[in-house]
């Protein structure tokens, strides 16, 4: 998405969840000068995603009944799935995929996952995708320094090393970017995009309903919706919810997606 493009989703964003613009532009400031030296070229993200099958792994309830029908699979299917799909996990559910068993290959987050586990995925090799916003401040400062493997976001305008590929949430944030990197297709495990928190959402326990929450996940299906009217990638979901442009698909339907 252009910055022309996207600057008027962030405009509703930020009007309706009370953002500033200014701490969200000094959080990637803060980014570009901690990666500043470390900073993965954006080719080594390109080359992981360009042309692939991908799923991304949101963290919304239904996360470990697709988790489940992936592990609980015969070794053959598990290990044609794996091979054949780009796993991008957004934020929280990193940690549901390594407790599976599975390293992601790209994580896509804003640092309030379990650190613990984002951690982990970096020491695993993955791409770790970083988002600034207002709100992150601290833990950019406590995290960022301790990653190897990393690429870094805004949702405001972007900066030479700092990126914005549009999106808002962690979830559709990782669709939007494997979008930008050239997906061949890209199907939603765990986008459930409703008032209940999934619990690999937060690190720690969050009130059942969330105002706020309903909101961010409005904004989030309306922009997956926006990119499907706009993309050449097919794309896919395996959650529960209904999102335009998306075709609902079972498990077992994964590895029927043809070239």
């Amino acid at each position: 998405m252009k910055w022309e493009e996207w600057v008027v989703w962030y405009n509703r964003i930020k009007d309706a969840l009370n953002y500033s613009i200014v701490d969200d532009s000094s959080a990637a400031t803060l980014l570009s000068t901690l990666i500043k030296d470390k900073a993965l070229d954006l080719e080594r993200l390109r080359t992981v995603i360009e042309g692939k099958d991908v799923i991304v792994f949101g963290a919304g309830p239904s996360l470990l009944e697709s988790l489940s029908s992936i592990c609980s699979s015969d070794p053959s299917t598990h290990a044609r799935i794996r091979s054949r799909f780009v796993f991008i996990a957004a934020d929280g559910a990193s940690r549901a995929l390594i407790e599976h068993g599975i390293r992601p290959d790209v994580v896509v987050t804003d640092l309030d996952g379990d650190h613990e586990y984002l951690l982990c995925a970096d020491a695993l090799g993955s791409i770790m995708v970083v988002h600034a916003h207002g709100d992150n401040i601290n833990l950019i400062k406590f995290l960022v320094p301790l990653l190897r493997n990393i690429i870094c976001t805004t949702q405001v305008r972007p900066l030479h090393n700092v990126h914005n590929f549009g999106g808002f949430t962690d979830g559709d944030r990782a669709v939007f970017i494997a979008d930008a990197m050239g997906a061949r297709s890209i199907t939603l495990a765990g986008m459930d995009l409703g008032s209940v928190i999934g619990q690999y959402s937060k690190p720690k326990p969050y009130p059942v309903n969330s105002s706020v929450k309903v909101v961010k996940m409005k904004f989030a299906k309306q922009l997956l919706e926006h990119l499907a009217s706009q993309t050449n990638a097919r794309l896919y979901n395996l959650s529960p919810s209904s999102i335009e442009g998306f075709t609902n698909i079972a498990y077992e339907d994964l590895l029927q997606i043809k070239d």
